[in-house]
């Protein structure tokens, strides 16, 4: 509605006139007012609020109080509450099947089957885990509050001091999920894996979508996130190493994991208790901040050939460095010719194999607080660092660059290699079963046994204004069920990375795969000699300087003592950045 008219006053006009038109004019400007008084607003979320108390028989759904059946109770650490009273509340549809007593529940397509006293229900077509199953009690059917709530769509939080339950849901959120965008460099069998869970992940979490963004590679998954940061559009969540989330902190983007930890739909003092320590541990920046949580946690371990072994005459894998070095010169070969035709093991140049090493010989590599340089002089450094001089220098250790050592072990040129405990199934590919692949833990030193604990974590980039913080909860619900035990020992069986939770090893799931493949376990038995390598910015331009002055090491060009001091000259040189 417009008001295109123009009031003129003539010279002659009287003060009545004047009145009469000011009068009309006040008249449009109501009738004005009132239309856009009546124009609609956008459509508010309609949000349905459930509260229970634990020990209560009644509970509210949108402040109106009602009676439960049966009051909410805690078994096996879950709260329980009448199947009715749940799905009544959330607008679902119940069918009994009183012959497999299963009930079965539709809310907006979504499906949910639970059965009585079993621990396994069907959201979605997905069998889901229960810690704590549907059960009859006092002649009532309850059932797994959260479980149910968060498979058709609903938030769930939990008040301890007040000991009650909160249930939040909107049929709005169906409709428009949370989406999580997660960047990642998951390839082949692991990256089947990884998308297998987060489908399966998005179907048990209807209101949330999380979006894989697969990077070619970790390089490439560094370089993007870095553009993206200081183009001001990060991810939601992203993999990233300790010190690459040391540097993705200076960018005021990356948000801590505190909030969600202790908060309404945190973790438990006996959750937290659970994850492996050092996994825990290696989840925190220098200041103490715990920026990060455990993803695809690995170590290295050593690979080789059980058929060359044994006609070599060697029963079982080195466990010391110097039956390492031992065995090489047993598995190594030359023709008549003198040439080259096996050699005892591979081995491409690592930072990461070097830096267990340095602690197995008794050494540091920096100091506590990352920024002092503590290798240089040390003579187990020294020693554990010519003993790979030295197999190299004798050719009973091949020198090899990029995949190299897992070619050279695949054909059977080599006896020995080292890799993480996620490569297996690469080492079976070239292999293609010409012989039988072993895997054990690294060899122990004079100090003992130590092997840097590595792969990536997943930071959170909250802080970024662009998510809502329905996208925020959404990617933390993410991250907790993925860091569960039963998904951690999926992950594992399927992967062969370390699962980050202790219970996980008691799940049936992992219990199988590694009864299938004992040997599979070798970084879960090094894991408590783990060493975690510096959680700082500098530490990336440090292990470009390690690498770089381990290949001068040992392919002769300069003695391990000088190649050892100007090693620790450079790595001091950039440990601050």
């Amino acid at each position: 509605m417009e008001l295109n008219g123009t009031i003129q006053f003539s010279r002659g006009g009287s003060m009545l006139n004047v009145r009469r038109l000011l009068a009309v004019v006040l008249v449009l400007l109501i009738a004005f007012t009132s239309v856009l008084a009546t124009v609609p607003s956008a459509k508010a979320e309609t949000i349905t609020t459930i509260e229970v108390y634990i020990g209560k028989n009644t509970g509210t759904v949108n402040g109106k109080a009602t009676t439960l059946e049966q009051g909410a109770l805690i078994k096996s650490g879950r709260t329980l509450v009448p199947l009715r009273f749940i799905t009544e509340a959330m607008g679902a549809t119940l069918v009994w099947d009183a012959v497999t007593r299963t009930a079965n529940i539709t809310l907006a397509g979504n499906k949910i089957a639970l059965t009585i006293d079993k621990t396994v229900a069907k959201v979605n077509g997905y069998d889901v885990t229960l810690d704590a199953p549907a059960a009859i009690i006092n002649s009532k059917t309850v059932v797994p509050m959260r479980f149910v709530a968060e498979s058709m769509g609903a938030i769930i939080a939990w008040n301890a001091t007040l000991k009650k339950v909160t249930v939040q849901f909107s049929m709005d959120w169906l409709k428009n999920k949370a989406i999580v965008p997660f960047w990642e460099a998951m390839a082949a069998a692991l990256g089947t894996s990884l998308k297998g869970l987060t489908d399966e992940f998005n179907a048990t979490h209807p209101s949330m979508e999380v979006q894989l963004v697969q990077m070619a590679n970790y390089t490439t998954l560094q370089t993007k996130t870095i553009g993206a940061i200081a183009a001001k559009d990060p991810p939601l969540i992203a993999q990233a190493y300790e010190n690459w989330a040391a540097q993705y902190a200076t960018g005021f983007y990356l948000s801590t994991f505190d909030s969600y930890i202790n908060g309404s739909n945190g973790l438990s003092k006996a959750e937290i208790a659970d994850f492996f320590p050092k996994m825990w541990d290696s989840s925190k920046l220098a200041d103490g901040k715990r920026y990060m949580m455990p993803f695809n946690k690995s170590n290295v371990v050593l690979y080789y050939n059980k058929d060359m072994f044994k006609a070599a005459g060697i029963t079982r894998a080195p466990t010391t460095w110097q039956e390492f070095a031992d065995d090489c010169a047993k598995l190594n070969k030359v023709d008549d010719k003198g040439d080259q035709i096996q050699w005892g093991a591979s081995h491409t140049p690592s930072v990461d194999l070097w830096y267990g090493l340095v602690y197995a010989y008794g050494g540091r590599v920096l100091n506590d607080t990352y920024d002092q340089v503590l290798f240089a002089n040390n003579n187990g450094v020294k020693a554990g660092t010519q003993l790979f001089a030295d197999l190299f220098a004798k050719k009973y250790m091949h020198y090899t660059t990029a995949y190299g050592d897992q070619t050279d072990l695949g054909v059977g040129k080599a006896g020995m290699t080292f890799g993480s405990v996620a490569g297996r199934t690469y080492y079976e590919q070239a292999i293609a079963g010409k012989f039988e692949l072993g895997e054990a833990p690294l060899p122990a030193g004079p100090a003992g046994e130590a092997a840097a604990l590595y792969g990536t974590n997943i930071v959170m980039f909250g802080n970024a204004p662009k998510y809502t913080q329905r996208q925020k909860d959404a990617a933390w619900a993410y991250i907790k069920w993925f860091t569960s035990p039963h998904t951690q020992a999926v992950w594992a069986a399927q992967t062969g990375y370390m699962p980050a939770r202790q219970s996980s090893l008691k799940d049936p799931v992992l219990i199988a795969a590694y009864a299938a493949k004992p040997e599979t376990r070798a970084g879960l038995e090094q894991l408590s000699g783990s060493v975690l390598e510096p959680p700082t910015g500098g530490w990336n331009d440090a292990r470009n300087k390690i690498t770089t002055n381990l290949q001068n090491i040992f392919l002769g060009k300069v003695t391990v003592a000088d190649g050892l001091k100007k090693m620790a000259q450079d790595v001091q040189a950039v440990i601050h950045k």
